[in-house]
């Protein structure tokens, strides 16, 4: 139920995080003190960098993906009321000719109803426009763990040049410019 489709959107959640906090907490106790600030760090600096974008596409790609399902039940409901006019119509043909119009006018509102959803749908592609946020933000995602474990190209960086690329690979993303595997060579510097 929770798949299917909503007429009112709910609002972004402005405090979504791919770790919980206090699960994460619970797991660090004990632990050395200096790998705990130098993941707190981590995970500060990228919520201002790298979260606030990854919770726009996030959300944009389940807005477009519960706009898509909506135009689909549409279509097929269409489908299903057509389909039913259509056999009352052939029904009435010889029993009652005189319902053959009521049933016309019936199957042109249907039809109407069809192009109507299919020009709002066709100016700009929910599925489209899905697929892309979709991209983007597990791309997002993916740097995000990339950085947070010191995976390439970020375990050959340090500091600021360390942030400085993650910054620049995530507004890359978010404008939909995927970085390579490897690090940006003016990045070593």
């Amino acid at each position: 139920m929770k798949q299917l489709p909503r007429f009112s959107f709910p609002p972004p959640n402005p405090g979504f995080e791919l770790i919980d906090s206090a699960g994460l907490d619970e797991l660090l106790k004990g632990k050395d003190p200096e790998a705990i600030k130098t993941i707190k760090d981590d995970l500060h600096f990228m919520d201002h960098e790298l979260m606030r974008l990854f919770r726009e596409r996030d959300y944009e790609a389940s807005r477009q993906q519960n706009r898509y399902r909506l135009y689909q039940i549409g279509y097929i409901l269409l489908a299903t009321l057509a389909t039913l006019i259509g056999s009352f119509q052939a029904l009435a043909l010889n029993s009652a000719p005189r319902l053959l119009p009521a049933f016309a006018f019936g199957e042109t509102l249907v039809a109407l109803g069809a192009t109507f959803l299919s020009s709002i749908s066709g100016r700009e592609s929910p599925f489209e426009l899905w697929m892309i946020n979709r991209r983007r933000a597990e791309s997002l995602r993916r740097e995000y763990f990339r950085y947070l474990i010191n995976l390439p190209p970020y375990n050959q960086l340090e500091g600021f040049n360390k942030r400085r690329m993650l910054s620049r690979r995530a507004a890359d993303i978010n404008r939909g410019v995927f970085p390579t595997e490897d690090a940006d060579p003016a990045m070593k510097e």
